[in-house]
């Protein structure tokens, strides 16, 4: 079994089964699907998933958690050398796996992302750009979708999602800082490859309410304070700004860093 896809489920019975179904287009060989109701309370879902364990989907239920303890649970168990997290209400097309596996096989990469084919409400107001692998951009924002292949080391060394997020929604951002800082390697295909639904009033749209979002922000940067330092002294190191002052080099870090560290360290 090569890989394994999981489908963390809250209350979003009506968008699965197309997520399970994106999963069947691809049949160039078997794959695991690891479905994990977590604690889903609207009657729909609850049907959905009792029709699935008759069909003998492999389903964990669980009480409500949390997105990252229940991908957590799901990965766990998994079988597969790599891992494809994919959220109930999305869709993924099979040239996704097909390329991604291709490349983890290379042993050049651990993660491989795509771009999203954004559908569903509101689209405009929600789209978000993805972007070839910069290590920089990734610490002051996420442009990389939890719906990324990677190998299932990863996901171990990271001792997975951090479920101590303050908010939820974010765990990935932080899992992808994680692999960094751990010296994974990450490959960009700038290709629609999976289908990100946009939802009203979903989970998301929470996320993105700028308290929220400074808040995990700040957690993040407190997590990982050490080696964010490391790299955007780095980052100085590099730049003219720093290059041209050579009587008090270290000025120009601390110039750098002094208003993002105001904002960010409590």
């Amino acid at each position: 079994m090569r890989l394994s896809i999981i489908i963390p489920c809250y209350n979003h019975g009506q968008y699965l089964q197309d997520a399970i179904d994106s999963i069947s287009c691809y049949n160039d060989e078997p794959i695991e699907i690891i479905i994990i109701d977590d604690g889903s309370t609207e009657e729909l879902t609850i049907l959905k998933i009792e029709e699935l364990k008759q069909k003998n989907y492999q389903v964990i239920q669980q009480k409500n958690s949390g997105l990252a303890f229940s991908r957590n649970v799901g990965i766990c168990i998994a079988k597969g050398k790599y891992i494809l997290p994919l959220d109930a209400d999305n869709k993924i097309k099979p040239d996704y796996i097909r390329k991604a596996l291709a490349i983890l096989e290379s042993d050049e990469y651990d993660i491989v992302y795509a771009k999203p084919v954004f559908f569903g409400d509101d689209i405009e107001s929600r789209k978000f750009k993805t972007q070839n692998f910069n290590s920089t951009d990734l610490i002051f924002g996420n442009f990389i979708d939890a719906c990324a292949i990677y190998r299932k080391d990863v996901w171990i060394r990271n001792n997975g999602y951090d479920e101590r997020m303050p908010h939820p929604g974010v765990e990935d951002w932080e899992f992808w800082i994680n692999s960094f800082f751990n010296g994974y390697r990450f490959k960009f295909l700038n290709d629609d490859l999976y289908e990100y639904r946009i939802v009203k009033n979903s989970m998301i749209e929470d996320v993105f309410k700028e308290h929220r979002y400074e808040e995990s922000h700040k957690y993040i940067f407190n997590k990982h304070f050490t080696k964010i330092i490391d790299k955007l002294i780095e980052i100085k190191h590099q730049s003219n700004f720093f290059k041209s002052d050579q009587k008090k080099p270290l000025r120009s870090v601390f110039k750098y860093l002094k208003i993002w560290l105001k904002r960010y360290v409590r």
